[in-house]
């Protein structure tokens, strides 16, 4: 009895001894894990071996979202970009239905406008092979031989007729500007020189004319001379009137609009920002009018974008081949002729027919 009883009290003993040997063991590990983990938070991350153990700091989005570190790789952070514009932002909308996109192929023009100082730069933009539309200002050093190097090779040019600005006489439009200051008869002579200037002008544009583009007067007088020789006018919206178009509209002379600038802001990040744009819109709504100047960071975002515009869905079009691209039906155009009868300035001489080959149309794009 006695010696079963010393029995019992030795495995219970031994069960005690056993317990307490695994307990003192496993607060050794963790001793010695803490110090292991301690030490590696201070490793700089040379060692291979070392760095697989290094503690990776967790983003707060990550915290905050209430995922483990595991559940993701660190994230990579980089400088943010610039912000964009509200207007660049905005999504594409189809003209006449909001909310439609363009199925089709999309069409878009490319001004490059003040040619006529440096034959060479547009040598250049000539050099890139595109159907670029040329806005050509009259009155400059190399006016006449600009027009014809680009005549020769086969491009458009249009007339960048120079107006009167906000900021005249601080800001100067050039020689020989269209001033709200003249009369009729000296704004019908000064368009016409222009127009004598640059034989083989497809078409004419605003050269600053904050100021001018807003009389109404003034325009229907400029814009009937044009029409007599059956050439468009585009809207450059230095301002934001839209007289052009209420008398391009009321008296059906052919007519356009820019959508998007492409160096208001000449870094050449701003200019790739701003071709997306129009190439964004004219995939959207079917077309749309850029226009650039001659500077160098405008040539070489144009050299590295022109060739992906086919891939991108875009076809790169002349403006004379978007105004042909539509034209009003027939009864319009009666209404059209009837209305241009009645009412033309008498400063404009007396006014072409109006026949279905020269339909005229006003199209107009920005905010619709």
């Amino acid at each position: 009895m006695e010696r079963a009883n010393l029995n019992l009290m030795d495995q219970k003993g031994l069960r005690v001894a056993v317990h307490g040997m695994l307990a003192m063991c496993g607060v050794i590990l963790l001793g010695a894990g803490l110090a292991i983990l301690s030490g590696v938070a201070d490793i700089d991350g040379t060692d291979d071996a070392t760095s697989l153990l290094m503690v990776r700091p967790v983003p707060d989005s990550t915290l905050r979202a209430g995922s483990s570190a595991a559940a993701s790789p660190p994230a990579v952070y980089e400088p943010a970009p610039p912000p964009v514009p509200p207007h660049i932002a905005e999504p594409p909308r189809r003209e006449g239905r909001p909310g439609q996109w363009h199925t089709g192929q999309g069409m878009l023009a490319i001004v490059i406008d003040d040619i006529g100082h440096d034959l060479q730069t547009t040598r250049g933009f000539l050099a890139l092979n595109a159907p670029l539309t040329f806005s050509v200002l009259p009155g400059v050093r190399l006016t006449r031989e600009s027009a014809q190097l680009i005549a020769r090779a086969g491009r458009e040019f249009i007339i960048h007729l120079p107006m009167e600005p906000l900021a005249y006489p601080a800001k100067d439009p050039g020689p020989r500007p269209l001033l709200l200051s003249l009369d009729g008869d000296e704004t019908a002579r000064r368009v016409r020189e222009y127009m004598e200037r640059l034989p083989g002008a497809s078409g004419a544009s605003n050269h600053m004319g904050s100021a001018y583009t807003y009389n109404a007067e003034k325009m229907r007088v400029v814009q009937s001379l044009l029409d007599q020789r059956d050439l468009y006018f585009l809207n450059s919206r230095t301002s934001g009137t839209d007289v052009p178009g209420r008398i391009a509209r009321r008296w059906g002379y052919r007519y356009l609009e820019r959508d998007v600038f492409l160096d208001h802001d000449p870094s050449e990040r701003a200019i790739e920002r701003y071709f997306h744009l129009a190439v964004h819109r004219a995939r959207g709504r079917g077309r749309a009018v850029a226009i650039g100047h001659p500077y160098p960071q405008t040539y070489r975002v144009l050299k590295r974008n022109l060739p992906q515009l086919q891939r991108l869905g875009v076809q790169l079009v002349t403006l004379s081949r978007l105004l042909s691209d539509r034209k009003p039906p027939v009864a319009k155009l009666e209404k059209l002729e009837q209305h241009r009868r009645q009412a033309t300035p008498a400063t404009a001489g007396a006014a072409r027919p109006l026949t279905p080959p020269q339909a005229t149309h006003h199209i107009r794009w920005a905010g619709e």
